[in-house]
């Protein structure tokens, strides 16, 4: 897909392969996320794009659950080599 006209584009490839792709102007803020699967790979298994459009205050909310989730795995992980 191409970016949408007169929309900032930043692409973000998971540890998994996927990609999330932000798209956002002065009004909006779109989250597309994508899987794609070749089908020489694996012809059962399926390709998809979904995208959602975001308010302000969903970002803020994705924004901080996701800042909540590292935080805690970064403990945790801190923990772990301090045993080690």
């Amino acid at each position: 897909m191409a970016t949408p006209k007169g929309m900032r584009a930043q692409r973000i490839v998971t540890v998994s392969g996927d990609a999330v792709h932000i798209y956002s102007d002065k009004e909006k803020v779109i989250l597309q996320i994508r899987h794609e699967v070749p089908t020489e790979t694996n012809i059962l298994e399926s390709s998809f794009k979904v995208a959602v459009e975001l308010s302000d205050d969903d970002v803020l909310a994705i924004a901080g659950e996701l800042l909540s989730a590292v935080s805690l795995h970064r403990r945790n992980q801190a923990k772990h080599d301090s045993h080690e």
